[in-house]
């Protein structure tokens, strides 16, 4: 069915995060919002604070672990895939552009893609990329007897399962057949990432998990586990050669760490600010960023159990909650207060769909009709860091505040990251509810989140289901939009979440950081990023 450490540490540290920022920071004190940490290394360097716990495999799908940030802050700039998100103007929610593939022709029956390969685009282990090449990785994803099959990573690319043959017409046009018509099949195929196929012949799949060999804009150089990871610019870049050259990516999930190693220096960018914080280190020189986008931070409630399994209770839920509260006043207006199942940012968003509101007593009302009249007690699982999570201790404890005044007794269960996936899998997680953040940008992704007897949170709509499954196939890109409003209007009709915020990525970064802007997206382009 199917063709065919170089450089160490930029800042050699052996502490623990928090450590180092004491430590840094009592040796730099006074440095102002123009000072860099990377002024030891030749050329410009980038050092970012991410609120990563630990480093993902760096093996192409499976950088899918560390979420978004893994893949904006490691896989993006390794890796490429035939498409990526369309970020140019930040004003716009992301749409699909070209990357490996300059263009591309789509059948009239939706069944078969044609694309055009970008020419003169080699491997960073100067390889090149072709055709063969991409039909090397899409045989490695798929085909169990492939040498480097990893059924893992085929998991992370629930796209490869609508594609029925891939086929090579000449070295640098490739078609796919697919099994059945698939309308986001160019926006999923952004991070089906490409390696070098000469690199995993010779290393194998561990060997690309340790040491990524790919077509993107920077180059993987080394790595220090639980501490930091370095990419150095990729000077044979196809596309437009960055700016940088050098970005460093250190794990410090603390954000008041975060902020101490940015006022100190050590960092000259952080991820997720903490909202108290950015007043000050704007003052003190520094740019804080931010915008709108598709970003869903929600409690998910297991909707079969006791006592989500009544409606009355899920809307309770939805009006004992001061989302306002939480977004101005101890978010300081870094989020959006979320009323329904889509973000205003979102391009399914319809705002009638606003259909809950801060009333406590209705809440009340609502928990004596299903036969709680003296409240409830429920136990919640939380992401405490990674992608996305925002302040997840604070935002949680100031719910849980918020539904102790309806007598909703919520005991708070912090996991990390990989903890709180593993425990969904294997089920049975003693909890009533979740809370995660993600973006409902890939509705072709929503089989976890929302579909009946697939989805981790017990969920189930038929209708929903049927809305969905039909603008999979609904090539209109209005016609498409539609059907998700209606669904998205079921799914908040259902209170099948307690809805939060939606996040603005607020971003704090030195002032000698030029040239970002913040899109209406988890994405980030880093080629036109210099320190000035």
């Amino acid at each position: 069915m199917y063709g065919k450490s170089r450089r160490r540490s930029m800042r050699a540290v052996l502490l623990g995060p928090l450590a180092i920022v004491i430590t840094t920071a009592t040796l730099l004190a006074g440095c102002s919002g123009g000072s860099s940490g990377s002024s030891s290394t030749s050329g410009q360097t980038l050092v970012i604070g991410s609120q990563m716990a630990s480093f993902p495999s760096l093996d192409t799908g499976a950088i899918t672990l560390a979420g978004y940030e893994g893949q904006r802050l490691i896989g993006n700039l390794v890796y490429e895939g035939l498409t990526k998100r369309d970020v140019s103007d930040p004003n716009k929610p992301a749409g699909v552009a070209p990357a490996l593939a300059k263009s591309w022709d789509i059948s009239s029956n939706g069944l078969a893609y044609t694309f055009h390969l970008q020419t003169g685009v080699t491997f960073h282990d100067g390889t090149p990329w072709n055709a063969d090449a991409l039909i090397y990785n899409i045989h490695r994803y798929m085909d169990p007897k492939d040498p480097h099959y990893d059924k893992a990573l085929g998991t992370y690319y629930a796209v490869l399962t609508y594609v029925k043959d891939v086929k090579k017409i000449d070295v640098n046009t490739v078609a796919f057949e697919l099994n059945k018509p698939f309308s986001f099949f160019l926006a999923d195929l952004y991070n089906v990432y490409f390696a070098s196929p000469a690199s995993l012949d010779k290393a194998g799949s561990s060997g690309q998990a340790k040491h990524p060999v790919g077509t993107g804009p920077f180059v993987f150089a080394s790595l220090n586990p639980n501490q930091e990871i370095t990419f150095d610019k990729n000077k044979n870049y196809w596309g437009t050669v960055p700016k940088l050259d050098h970005i460093v990516v250190d794990l410090i999930p603390d954000p008041a760490a975060r902020t101490a190693a940015l006022r100190s220096g050590r960092v000259d960018w952080i991820e997720a600010a903490q909202p108290d914080d950015l007043a000050g280190l704007k003052s003190a020189g520094f740019q804080t960023t931010g915008n709108a986008f598709d970003w869903e931070w929600s409690w998910q409630l297991m909707a079969s159990e006791k006592p989500f399994n009544d409606i009355r209770v899920r809307k309770a839920m939805n009006y004992a909650i001061d989302r306002k509260a939480i977004a101005d006043d101890l978010l300081g207006g870094t989020a959006v207060p979320a009323y329904q199942t889509y973000a205003a940012a979102s391009l399914y968003y319809n705002a009638a769909d606003n259909i809950y509101s801060y009333d406590p007593q209705k809440a009340k009302d609502l928990l004596t009709q299903a036969g709680y009249p003296n409240g409830l007690s429920i136990k919640v699982g939380y992401i405490t860091a990674g992608s996305g999570a925002m302040q997840a201790k604070s935002m949680n404890e100031a719910l849980q505040a918020q539904l102790a005044k309806v007598n909703i007794r919520v005991t708070l269960e912090p996991v990390d990251f990989s903890g709180m996936y593993a425990k969904l899998a294997a089920g049975h997680t003693g909890w009533q509810a979740v809370n995660q953040a993600f973006s409902l940008e890939q509705p072709s992704s929503w089989s976890w989140i929302f579909t009946c007897g697939k989805n981790y949170f017990e969920y189930c709509n038929n209708q929903f289901d049927a809305l969905r499954a039909k603008a999979l196939t609904t090539t209109d890109d209005a016609a498409r939009a539609k059907l998700l409003t209606e669904a998205g209007h079921l799914a908040t009709e259902d209170a099948a979440w307690m809805y939060v915020v939606n996040d603005t990525a607020p971003r704090a970064m030195s002032a000698k950081v030029k040239g970002f802007k913040q899109p209406k997206s988890w994405w980030i382009d880093f080629n036109n990023v210099s320190m000035g």
